[in-house]
């Protein structure tokens, strides 16, 4: 409270180093952020805050992972992405037509860690303005993961010494932040199945149609092999007949 600015890069930068390092904390950091800021400077401008500064390091993270993986560490990462996940051939595919609907959707649901994908994206052909831009579709859920950190801030709270109108004021204000976290564990199970049913139908269907167009190709190079067989026999019977 102190140092709010240097706070806040010190949050951001341990959010974007744990990202790049891929330690799985990025979900309890956010939740971190909620419960410090709401206690520092309370529930609009605390809110407010941490969820700009999870935004943010996560965004952070994330580019860094990407320019590695795409100038730095191609070879090495998409060598071990395709040991250890076995659905990077078909994001690999799926990049260069949904590049920016592909990772809208990893960012919103928990298939892959962010420090992976983010790595492999950068292996892959998508576009860095689309791998930042679709970070935009993970707002929700940053926002739904500090209002929980920050609530539970208030409920700890609540256990202190108050006096019977605070006291009052808590219990009904629990009533509500119990309820707010329980629809946002509700809303995030909904978003995540639906946008992970629909990612794994996308990625099915390009995982199909990879080995169809190789059998379009190889048919279209075998007619074009007996259209060239054709035409030599036609030369051949021509020049027998001039002869």
């Amino acid at each position: 409270q102190g140092n709010p600015v240097k706070g806040l890069f010190a949050i951001i930068l341990v959010i974007a180093a744990a990202v790049v390092v891929m330690v799985p904390i990025g979900t309890p950091l956010t939740l971190g952020c909620g419960y410090i800021y709401k206690g520092a400077y309370g529930w609009k401008v605390g809110l407010t805050l941490a969820t700009m500064a999870s935004m943010f390091g996560s965004a952070l993270g994330a580019v860094i992972c990407f320019l590695l993986g795409r100038y730095l560490l191609r070879d090495q990462v998409r060598q071990w992405a395709r040991d250890k996940y076995p659905l990077f051939d078909a994001i690999d595919s799926a990049a260069s037509e949904h590049g920016l609907r592909i990772m809208a959707m990893l960012y919103l649901t928990p298939i892959l860690p962010l420090g992976p994908v983010s790595y492999m994206c950068g292996t892959t052909s998508m576009a860095l303005s689309s791998f930042v831009l679709a970070k935009i579709a993970a707002l929700p859920l940053m926002l739904l993961y500090c209002f929980i950190g920050a609530s539970t801030r208030t409920l700890i709270s609540s256990s202190g010494n108050t006096s019977s109108s605070d006291m009052k004021s808590i219990e009904e204000n629990e009533t509500l932040i119990v309820s707010g976290i329980l629809l946002s564990f509700v809303m995030i199970a909904g978003i995540t199945r639906y946008i992970k049913k629909e990612l794994n139908t996308i990625l099915e269907r390009q995982e199909k149609q990879k080995p169809g167009e190789r059998k379009h190709l190889d048919a279209e190079q075998k007619e074009d092999g007996v259209a060239g067989g054709g035409s030599s026999i036609e030369l051949e019977t021509t020049s027998t007949t001039a002869s």
